[in-house]
């Protein structure tokens, strides 16, 4: 790299760097004609902290939960279980003695972070998500994965990686959405492969043969140096897709058979009906390419929580699911050597009434809670955020996280605020013009303070 001038040092420059380089024409005849940069003899797979965003789609009731509220004399009931039972508590978290919520919070309450009271001021499903997923009730802002993702990883290719829920761009970086169906990863690791059936389409050795032969002209062509800047700036992007492939042979290593994928499971509920979950087969997918080193940041979700009738069938069927999702996903991060990296963020559109309606199911309600998961995080066994008896947000102090009479009720701007603190992405949302204006930065993660 000789040949480049003194003030543009390209030890440490990402792919983007180095091709903005080039289109100022900083970057010389010989600076990149025997470049490998992107290809296979450096490893550039990301390899630094994870963020996992969980939806919990349709509104989660939390009273049945991380925030267990028994039923108030003279008030019209809350829950059904409250009959009979009292809230279970393992260390400083109370949870409601329902589906698996005990075995979830014996086995991850160490490690996690319930900040219950989060008043969503909505009432709308699509309101409610942008708001719980992005910080903002208003369109604009990126997903909290989509902003770690650009500040972390943005010349990943799969830096972004969507396998469900509310995801936002802001045009910070691409978005890849791959859904329920994985076979798509095969068509996009092994696209010389049968995207089904992963039989090959033509040998190996032919493949390799053309890149041998289109990799030294482009050597030679690199090597000259009349190129212009326009000629240059083609041939390092054909370089960079070089490296996409060579990444792209992380994840293809990494893929099972099609018929080790996970299938589609459909839970049973009491009433009969069936609830369709492919969370543990997204979990599956989203480790794949967390594994791969091509990712940073992935969106899950686990739809059917908007229950309107029958609404304690399908809350304790799919709240049963969801720790068995839970105790999957974490045993498998653990196999995979991620656990470490990972912060897992799990929310919802906003919570459901403090009273059942004449089906026997719940409507919307604007309050809610939020679960943030990590292992052996300082500040999780703890609860910030409080409601009161009927589930109403509360007010809390700014700097003691207490009950405050004259505080401010947190609202998801405020949680995503703290979030971004402690990921390091506020001075880069910022310098986006993606700030929270007039939203007080509240110590959640301050393992001394709780509600």
């Amino acid at each position: 790299m000789t040949n480049l001038s003194a003030k543009h040092n390209t030890r440490g420059l990402s792919r983007r760097g180095l091709l903005k380089l080039a289109i100022s024409g900083a970057a010389v005849s010989t600076a990149v004609s025997s470049m490998r940069l992107w290809g296979s003899e450096l490893d550039t797979t990301y390899s630094g902290r994870l963020l996992v965003t969980l939806e919990l789609e349709g509104g989660v009731d939390v009273t049945q939960l991380c925030d267990p509220k028994v039923n108030m004399p003279g008030e019209r009931k809350i829950n059904h279980w409250a009959d009979s039972a009292e809230p279970g508590q393992v260390g400083n978290i109370s949870y409601a003695p329902i589906a698996n919520n005990a075995q979830l919070f014996e086995r991850f309450g160490a490690d996690t972070l319930v900040i219950n009271g989060v008043d969503t001021q909505t009432n709308v499903h699509n309101t409610g998500k942008l708001f719980t997923f992005t910080g903002s009730n208003a369109e604009g802002y990126p997903s909290l994965s989509a902003l770690f993702a650009a500040a972390q990883a943005p010349d990943q290719p799969l830096a972004y990686s969507v396998f469900g829920g509310t995801s936002r761009t802001a045009n910070l970086v691409s978005l890849n959405r791959f859904g329920n169906d994985l076979s798509v990863m095969n068509e996009l690791a092994r696209p010389h492969s049968s995207r089904y059936s992963g039989e090959l389409l033509r040998p190996l050795s032919d493949l390799e043969r053309s890149q041998t032969v289109v990799q030294s002209a482009l050597n030679r062509l690199l090597a000259q140096p009349q190129l212009s800047v326009r000629q240059r700036l083609s041939m390092l992007r054909y370089e960079e897709s070089q490296a996409t492939r060579e990444g792209l042979r992380h994840l293809a290593a990494l893929i099972p058979e099609q018929d080790e994928l996970l299938p589609d499971e459909w839970l049973q509920l009491p009433t009969g009906e069936q609830a369709h979950s492919t969370l543990k087969r997204q979990m599956q997918g989203a480790l794949m390419v967390l594994q791969s080193g091509l990712s940073s940041a992935v969106d899950l979700s686990l739809t059917g929580f908007d229950s309107h009738v029958e609404h304690d069938a399908w809350s304790e069927t799919l709240l049963s699911h969801l720790a068995d999702a839970l105790n999957f996903f974490w045993d498998e991060a653990e196999k995979a050597g991620l656990a470490d990296r990972i912060l897992l963020v799990v929310g919802s559109d906003f919570g459901r009434t403090n009273f059942y309606n004449d089906g026997n199911g719940k409507d919307h309600w604007p309050v809610g809670s939020y679960m943030i998961m990590e292992r052996g995080a300082p500040w999780g066994d703890r609860v910030v955020g409080l409601s009161d008896e009927l589930h109403f947000a509360q007010p809390i102090n700014p700097a003691t996280l207490k009950y405050d009479r004259s505080g401010i009720i947190p609202t998801p701007a405020h949680v995503h605020q703290s979030i971004r603190d402690y990921l390091g992405l506020t001075d880069f949302a910022e310098e986006r013009g993606l700030g929270f204006r007039g939203v007080d930065s509240l110590p959640f993660f301050d393992p001394f303070l709780s509600s």
